[in-house]
Formats: structure tokens, C-alpha cells, sequence
């Protein structure tokens, strides 16, 4: 049995690059919206109209891409080099083919955006921003394979700097593309759908080269020949933290090795069946819980205009909370390699770590927020009736958090074990029954305004809490 601290220490390497690049992917949506709105009010609201559309879409298929982590931390922990290889592949084709049946359906949606009965002058310039984004999602999806792939075999590392460097990119072109530098053409938000297709290629191409040219993965897309000729394993390829020496004592030092999984032919149906099976209800759930949020918005705007820039301003300062909770789910990295060795006493410990250390960054984050509220709320605006109503929304803010902090590491670690089915049915208990029916109760028909609304909150996360808790040990209890 390790020790807790073992678990603390690795959970941190693991995810703190994870947080790394999840903030910089939101600084690049800030320097976004900055140079857009900077530009015109109404590229600002076209972009505003389509990235509301995407959002979803951006989440469904991060949530498909959560399937890799279970099933490749599985065969990774187990030693099973061809397993490991075969989810590669499956991952690939499973996300690519979601991304083309998306971007066939929004092709549909295009011809008939008029039913979103948006204003006319908006359409010249929704239209080819629109079809950029959406040209994006394959890579994109491409790109989320990758990740997970990358990090359920513990490099965490490699996809926060190809993300760094393609947020970078994006920041570097929305300049020169939006306002017309370098001899460019003044494109303005179609510049910045431009710069968001090249990044999304650059991630997808660049995790290619990596992954498939990278002497660290070549036992899982190559075969690696030793100095007497045979096929073994490359020692980097065996990193996992503090357990990478654990998964190398289980492998011999040669292997019979895989072959390339973009030109085997050694993927099966029921691999692929399997990953969408995981992802789909994964995918189900982060949308609901997007929507849990995008709702209560709506009840603000329904209120005013005042308690919606508010909302906007606290779930802009919840993020950075959730970036540090997102990050030390990488827990679930560790829970389906040990799952993947039959060590379920690990699994637990793995995921009672993650939630103290998560529940503790949390409590800090959340003190710094409310002692530095002043000067926090006013970056964001300089109007004192929205600050103050910032204000008001705190104590909200504070309490979701436990319930936020439980879900987050709950559901990750439910699935790394596969445990997705009935997760589903306690999403939608907790979003669709709990969340957005208490924000209405008390916010609009009982008349308590903005806080109200944001009180109801809290009832839905830790319901969603709870509810992964009771699962996770029912699931675990009798395995030892």
C-alpha cells in the first residue's frame, strides 16, 4: 500500500500541466473576445452568437475523447502493448467520425440559419465565421484523441506545450488577420476564425508528429528494434509519474511489439462500440452540466441586464477555481492504470487523495477570491452596481464549491472504471431536476432575484456530488 503522500505528489505532476495549458487555452478565448470586440460591437456579437453554438459541440466531443483515458490507462497498466496500441487507433476513429457527423449536421444547420431568427445585419458576418469554426472541429477532434491517449500513458506534459505554443499561434495571427498586418487583407472576425482553423491544425498535425514519429510511443505505433535485432519496449515510453518503474517491473524487456496503428488492420468494431458506449453518456453529462449554467444566464438576463454581466464576471472567476479542480482530476489517469492491475485499494486512495487535495486548493482559491474581491471584480468591469452584485453572489460561489470539487473527481475517476451508465441518470437528476429548477424557484418565482437564482446552484453540484460518491463505493466496496 502507498503511502497518501505518494498519491499527492503524483497527482500533482500529473496535473499540473493540465492546469497549465487549460489556462491557456482560457487566455487565448480572453485575447479573443478582447481583439474582436476591439475591432466592432458587431463582430463581438456574431462571434458571440456562433461561439454560443459551439460551446455545446466543444464539450460533446471532449466528453467522446474521455473514453480514451479508461480504456488506454487499462492496457497501459496491465502491460498490454497491443491493447494500448488498438485504443489508439479506435480513439481516432471514434472521434473523427463524431466530428464528421457534426460538421454534416451544422452544414444543415448553416442553410437554415435564418431559423435562429438572429438579426439580418449579423448574417454577412456570422456566415464564413461559422463555416471556418466548423471546417475546425475535425482537427479539433483529432486533437482530443490524441490528448487523452498521450496523457492516459502519464505524459501530461507534451500536450500543455503543443497546446501553449498553438494558443500562441492563435493569439499571434488574430492580430495580424483581424486588423490586417503584414501586407494581410483586414478580414476582422472571419481573420479570427481563420487564425482559430490554422491553431486547431497545428495541434492535430503537431500531436501527430509526436505520437507517431516520437521515439517515447513507438512501442504503441512501431516497432522498436533492440541490438540483437529484437523488437522491445522504449524505457521513456514507461513514464507514469512514481509509477512508471511499478508498469516497467510488470513488462519484460522485449516484446514481440506492435504494429503502426494508422496501417494495422487490428482495430475491431467492438473496440470502437466499446469507446462510443464510454463517451457517449461522458458527452451527455458535460453538456448537461454546460447547460446547468447557460441557463441560470438566461433566469439572469430574464432579471436584467446588470445580473447577467454579474453572472458573466463570477463564472469568468470560477474558472480559475475549476482549471485547479480540472487539473487534479488527472487522478484518473492513475485509477485506470491501477484498475488496469486489479489494485483497487490504490484506485480508492488514488481518488480520496485527489479529493482532499482538490477540496483544499479550492479552499484557498476561494479565500484569495473573497479577501481580494474589490480589486478581482474590477478587472472585469468598472460599473459598481455590477461589483457589488458580484459581491452578493459569493457566498453562492462559495458554497457550490464542495459540491463542484466532489463531482469533478468522482466522475473522473467513475470513468476510469467505466462506470458511465449510471452517471448519466445522476447527471440528469442533479442538472436537469435539481439545478435548473431550484435557480427558478428561488430566483423567478419566488422573487429572490440574482442570488436566488444562483442559490440553486449549489443544490445541483452537490447533488451531482453525492450522488458519484454513493456510485464510486458501490462500485469499489467489495473489490480489494
Amino acid at each position: 500500500m502507498r503511502p497518501i503522500s505518494s498519491h499527492i505528489k503524483a497527482i500533482s505532476l500529473l496535473g499540473l500541466p493540465i492546469v497549465v495549458g487549460q489556462l491557456g487555452v482560457i487566455v487565448q478565448g480572453m485575447a479573443d473576445t478582447i481583439m474582436v470586440g476591439q475591432y466592432g460591437t458587431l463582430e463581438l456579437s456574431a462571434s458571440a452568437l456562433v461561439n454560443n453554438i459551439y460551446n455545446f459541440i466543444i464539450f460533446f466531443l471532449l466528453g467522446i475523447s474521455y473514453a480514451t483515458t479508461p480504456i488506454t490507462g487499462a492496457a497501459f497498466g496491465q502491460g498490454d502493448d497491443e491493447s494500448v496500441s488498438r485504443s489508439l487507433k479506435d480513439s481516432l476513429i471514434v472521434n473523427l467520425s463524431f466530428s464528421a457527423i457534426i460538421v454534416f449536421l451544422l452544414t444543415v444547420l448553416y442553410f437554415n440559419l435564418d431559423i435562429l431568427r438572429q438579426p439580418e445585419k449579423l448574417m454577412p458576418l456570422v456566415r464564413p465565421y461559422y463555416l471556418t469554426i466548423m471546417l475546425s472541429l475535425p482537427f479539433l477532434a483529432g486533437f482530443n484523441a490524441l490528448k487523452q491517449f498521450v496523457e492516459a500513458v502519464g505524459e501530461t506534459n507534451i500536450p500543455m506545450r503543443v497546446m501553449l505554443v498553438s494558443n500562441a499561434i492563435n493569439i499571434a495571427l488574430n492580430a495580424i488577420l483581424i486588423y490586417g498586418m503584414m501586407g494581410l487583407p483586414e478580414w476582422g472576425l472571419f481573420g479570427a476564425g481563420l487564425a482559430t482553423f490554422i491553431a486547431r491544425v497545428f495541434l492535430f498535425v503537431t500531436m501527430l508528429v509526436v505520437v507517431f514519429r516520437g521515439r517515447r510511443f513507438k512501442v504503441w505505433t512501431g516497432k522498436v528494434k533492440g541490438e540483437n535485432g529484437k523488437l522491445k519496449t522504449d524505457s521513456s515510453a514507461s513514464h507514469l509519474s512514481n509509477c512508471s518503474t511499478e508498469r516497467g517491473a510488470t513488462r519484460s524487456e522485449a516484446t514481440e511489439g506492435v504494429d503502426n496503428p494508422l496501417t494495422s488492420h487490428r482495430s475491431s468494431l467492438s473496440g470502437s462500440f466499446r469507446m462510443a458506449r464510454i463517451g457517449l453518456p461522458i458527452a451527455v453529462q458535460l453538456c448537461l452540466e454546460s447547460a446547468s449554467f447557460n441557463i441560470a444566464g438566461m433566469f439572469m438576463g430574464w432579471i436584467g441586464a446588470i445580473p447577467l454581466a454579474a453572472h458573466q464576471v463570477i463564472c469568468t472567476i470560477s474558472t480559475l477555481v475549476f482549471m485547479i479542480q480540472y487539473g487534479i482530476g488527472a487522478a484518473a489517469i492513475r485509477v485506470s492504470q491501477f484498475r488496469g492491475r486489479g489494485e483497487w485499494t490504490e484506485v480508492r486512495h488514488a481518488t480520496y487523495s485527489a479529493w482532499g487535495l482538490s477540496a483544499t486548493f479550492s479552499l484557498l482559491m476561494v479565500g484569495c477570491i473573497c479577501l481580494f474581491r474589490e480589486p478581482i471584480t474590477s478587472i472585469f468591469t468598472s460599473d459598481l452596481r455590477v461589483q457589488t452584485l458580484c459581491y452578493s453572489l459569493l457566498p453562492a460561489f462559495v458554497l457550490y464549491q464542495f459540491g463542484d470539487c466532489t463531482q469533478i473527481i468522482f466522475s473522473n475517476s467513475l470513468r476510469a472504471l467505466e462506470a458511465v451508465g449510471r452517471m448519466l441518470l445522476y447527471a440528469i437528476i442533479a442538472y436537469l431536476l435539481v439545478c435548473i429548477p431550484m435557480s427558478y424557484l428561488l430566483g423567478i418565482h419566488l422573487g429572490f432575484g440574482a442570488e436566488g437564482v444562483w442559490y440553486g446552484i449549489p443544490f445541483g453540484l452537490t447533488t451531482a456530488g453525492l450522488l458519484f460518491i454513493y456510485e464510486f463505493r458501490r462500485k469499489t466496496k467489495h473489490l480489494t
